[in-house]
């Protein structure tokens, strides 16, 4: 399993994104089980706060577009869920964390909960302070793909 960070689905439905080929192609594998490509409601809840955003998308969806988007990728990905563990889990990870960091640790921390091991998102320096956890751009987790090795 691997879990798709929030830039990924971002840049899946943003055509102008420099990453848009690859992570909608990475979206598209997962839709064919070819990929086990996995999110998190925060994720879901990410990808809407930042695509219907001025200030952080140039195009901004309407609301309910978004909404309409983030019910097609729970068609697409299993949602898992962190539950109560993945707090736990956090409480030990705070301590390479600061401001808004808590939420790359608290993906950290939901993956460790489900036994994740795998991240793949464009953010890649945010997450390799973190320990056990291997971190690929799309363009990286197709390439294995098509070695094979996905």
């Amino acid at each position: 399993m691997i879990l798709v960070d929030t830039n990924v689905l971002v840049y899946a439905v943003n055509l102008d994104a420099p990453g848009h080929a690859a992570s909608r192609a990475l979206v598209e594998a997962t839709g064919e089980k070819k990929v086990a490509g996995v999110l998190f409601p925060q994720i879901l809840l990410e990808f809407f706060a930042i695509v219907t955003d001025h200030r952080r998308v140039e195009k901004p969806l309407d609301p309910q577009i978004a909404w309409e988007q983030v019910e097609a990728f729970r068609t697409i990905f299993p949602v898992l869920d962190g539950g109560p563990k993945s707090l736990d889990l956090l409480g030990g990870l705070v301590r390479k964390t600061k401001g808004a960091d808590i939420f790359d640790a608290f993906l950290v921390a939901q993956m460790k909960a489900n036994g994740i091991s795998n991240l793949c998102t464009y953010n890649k320096k945010d997450f390799l302070k973190f320990s056990g956890i291997a971190v690929q751009t799309p363009e990286e987790v197709l390439s294995a793909f098509d070695r094979g090795n996905a």
